[in-house]
């Protein structure tokens, strides 16, 4: 068996392929923003509302449900984190703000899984996925999905869900 000088790895297919995506899953999920909370993930979609209007509501409703999320996580309330995130997902915000779900969600998983909760940071991205309508948010939402896979040491499903995400990138690329 052959072995990378640099890397002390296999330099079988398979090894190598689970390698690069380890590490395009560190960086690019550390560039999503999941290694640190990012406060105002509603409030800046919500300055261009005019004040008043139930969307600048709705906005400020999540932006207050996504801080809960993140005390409850601290405080090391796990159990209450995918209901309290279920709230974001049915307040249905329109299709312009499904960015700021997505990087809620991702925001979450990735505090989840600083603290080894795998399976709450799952249903976290699944819901997530479930409802999120653009290619764009599903790819990275795939990502997220991904590293929480790679997190817990589970390199094959791992794989499988950056398949996804770039399939789904890809696809956006053909238009």
């Amino acid at each position: 068996m052959k072995f990378c000088r640099d890397m002390r790895v296999p330099t079988n297919g398979k090894t190598i392929r689970l390698f690069t995506i380890a590490f395009l899953l560190a960086s690019s999920c550390c560039s999503y923003g999941l290694s640190s909370e990012m406060p105002g993930v509603f409030e800046q979609q919500a300055s261009s509302v005019p004040p008043g209007d139930e969307l600048k509501q709705m906005l400020s409703i999540a932006e207050s449900q996504h801080e809960i999320v993140t005390l409850l996580i601290k405080q090391g309330q796990y159990q209450r984190v995918a209901p309290e995130m279920k709230k974001i997902f049915e307040l249905n915000l329109p299709e312009k703000y499904e960015e700021a779900v997505a990087q809620s969600a991702s925001l979450v998983a990735g505090m989840l899984v600083e603290r080894q909760q795998f399976a709450i940071a799952h249903e976290v991205v699944n819901e997530a996925l479930k409802r999120a309508r653009l290619n764009e948010n599903r790819a990275a939402l795939f990502k997220v999905e991904g590293y929480v896979y790679k997190s817990e040491g589970n390199l094959e499903k791992a794989l499988e869900s950056l398949e996804k995400a770039v399939q789904l990138e890809r696809a956006r690329i053909r238009r």
